[in-house]
């Protein structure tokens, strides 16, 4: 990644970003739990071994797989964003994990021991690397010899009911953003399976598998709050952002989502559709 980029990167996190992360936290962890849980289930996690947790929020995956690895295991959770961290430190503290340790890098540079690690983790964390071979090579050198990654990443937006909808609503009113390209960094950067293998082989990793997980997406408790994760931190966020929308047409957009929504208020959440990747690969 370049400086700028890094830059942009880290103030975003750091300012802005970070403290929506915060403000949603709850919502966001509760939300996507089970796509965790899955790709750990993917990776087989065992007690004693030392992961390496990617972009690792607040910790709640982190907090998941210290329990996993037990007292003879130890798991590093890395972020960019140090609000988010301090979040993810106090809560560690709170618990008393003892062996749950956070430390801010930026993944894809980050000076990580070599060999350290048996498993390198992500949920929904390495899509956004800027140059994703470098990236890989890098949490590579952070596996021991056998060691193996295991991440989950976005399929395409169409496949997502809960991006396509919040796009359908907030199109009527404001324009979308251009999509990025294919090869740059963004949440979808990794919908095509045939670019994360491309990836992942020219890193030197191997025994690759990419399986499909389709699963009930929460987005928030009840109507208001999925519409405020939508508006404020969903994939149209931006749109609606960068449009220059008025408070009026801020209002029926947000009208217009509790309407499109509400047939998906089940009483236990505001629930659609998810699709995604559940990647694994070995180091050789």
């Amino acid at each position: 990644m370049s400086s700028a980029a890094n830059a942009d990167m880290g103030e975003f996190w750091n300012g802005e970003g970070g403290d929506k992360w915060l403000r949603f936290q709850e919502i966001i962890d509760a939300s996507l739990l089970p796509f965790g849980r899955e790709v750990m289930a993917a990776a087989g996690i065992l007690p004693g071994e030392r992961v390496l947790d990617v972009g690792c929020g607040c910790g709640d995956t982190s907090f998941d797989m210290a329990r996993l690895v037990g007292a003879e295991g130890r798991v590093l959770g890395v972020d960019i964003s140090e609000p988010i961290l301090a979040h993810a430190r106090a809560r560690a503290m709170s618990a008393e994990e003892k062996n749950v340790t956070f430390e801010r890098g930026d993944a894809q540079l980050h000076g990580f021991d070599a060999a350290a690690f048996d498993l390198v983790f992500s949920r929904f964390g390495v899509m956004f690397f800027d140059a994703p071979v470098a990236a890989f090579k890098n949490l590579r050198a952070a596996l021991r010899p056998g060691g193996r990654a295991a991440f989950i990443c976005w399929r395409p937006a169409k496949e997502n009911e809960w991006v396509s909808k919040s796009h359908e609503v907030v199109s009527r009113h404001v324009p979308l953003l251009d999509p990025p390209d294919p090869e740059d960094p963004g949440m979808m950067s990794f919908a095509d399976p045939e670019r994360v293998t491309r990836i992942l082989a020219a890193s030197g990793f191997s025994n690759i598998e990419i399986n499909s997980f389709d699963t009930p997406f929460v987005i928030g408790e009840n109507l208001d709050e999925a519409v405020a994760f939508l508006t404020q931190m969903g994939p149209a966020s931006g749109a609606i952002a960068q449009s220059g929308a008025s408070d009026m047409v801020k209002a029926t957009i947000v009208a217009d989502l509790c309407e499109a929504l509400a047939p998906y208020d089940t009483g236990a959440g505001v629930t659609l559709g998810a699709a995604t990747w559940v990647v694994a690969a070995r180091t050789g």
